[in-house]
């Protein structure tokens, strides 16, 4: 269990970068779920030269979650009793790369921190297109790029050139997109690497064409996916072949299940609904339920694509 000393000690691992310790914040707040306690501890590094120091002193016995825009996590009802780490407030530049003006693929650069709709409208004010999928996926580019985000036929690997990250022990790596062995809704990086950037390629394109492709793709969004109520979006993978996972969900007679304020939504079952005052325990006890009548009906593992985060860390599927 984490304890104020391992933040503190000595007084010279946090409070010698000057950063300042937020306490007790809460997690709800910053997840698309609406649903979770709080952070024992919260701290947003002002610089990646501050992110490196951190992780090159970190106590090795205290827990640690990197949280961006919150879009794919659960969070446990007790909180986290470790320190979550913020890339949002300091770490979300996005800028054109130098560039003949009359290259047709011209190369962006996205912090971690930069929420996902605002590089998609950044791509169109300039007459970039390849990000439109992102305009309706919540999150970050540091999320996106461990998730291998991607909507409508399109992904994050699908744009990505490299990516800067820090690795658990706090060194600097430069990727190339071939070496992340990136899959559907998924990457190879280890999960204690923390993506610092992302070098996109994109074509040039009429913006005006690229908001109505936007505008489409919205649209297709509004009609098809439960928006009215927080989610995290699609809960489960969808199988390597057979029905996808929300069709198995219905299979097994599980839309519009509920469990207190959680709800599997009617109109997309794949997504898993925060009806108001929903609690982790009642989300996980739906998944829990889904996972098994879907394994009784068909042999059928669904793998979980968003993560659950326990008081100490993020848990297994």
């Amino acid at each position: 269990m984490a304890r104020k000393e391992d933040l503190t000690d000595n007084n010279t691992w946090i409070n010698s970068l000057k950063l300042p310790i937020l306490e007790q914040v809460s997690l709800a707040e910053r997840t698309t779920w609406k649903i979770g306690g709080a952070a024992r501890w919260l701290l947003q590094p002002q610089s990646v030269e501050q992110l490196r120091l951190l992780l090159q002193r970190w106590p090795d016995r205290l827990p640690r979650l990197l949280l961006g825009g919150g879009s794919n996590l659960l969070i446990d009802d007790n909180g986290f009793a470790g320190v979550v780490l913020d890339l949002t407030k300091h770490l979300n530049r996005v800028e054109l790369q130098a560039g003949h003006p009359d290259d047709e693929v011209v190369h962006v650069r996205a912090d971690a921190g930069v929420d996902t709709r605002t590089l998609a409208h950044f791509a169109r004010r300039h007459g970039l297109r390849g990000a439109e999928f992102l305009g309706g996926i919540p999150g970050t580019i540091g999320g996106a790029l461990r998730m291998n985000a991607g909507a409508y036929g399109s992904d994050m690997q699908a744009i990505l050139v490299a990516c800067d990250l820090l690795d658990g022990a706090g060194q600097l790596h430069r990727l190339p997109v071939g070496h992340l062995q990136m899959g559907y809704r998924q990457c190879g990086v280890a999960s204690d690497s923390i993506f610092l950037s992302a070098l996109l390629a994109l074509r040039r394109d009429d913006p005006q064409a690229i908001r109505e492709r936007m505008r489409t793709l919205n649209q297709k969004r509004r009609t098809s996916q439960p928006l009215r109520y927080p989610s995290a979006g699609s809960t489960f993978k969808n199988p390597c072949a057979g029905p996808k996972a929300w069709q198995w969900i219905e299979m097994v007679g599980m839309r519009g299940a509920r469990e207190g304020g959680a709800q599997v939504s009617e109109q997309h079952c794949n997504f898993l609904l925060n009806l108001g005052g929903a609690r982790a325990a009642e989300v996980r006890t739906l998944i829990e339920q889904i996972r098994s009548r879907v394994w009784q009906a068909g042999s059928v593992e669904l793998a979980l694509e968003v993560k659950i985060v326990g008081d100490e860390g993020l848990l297994s599927d």
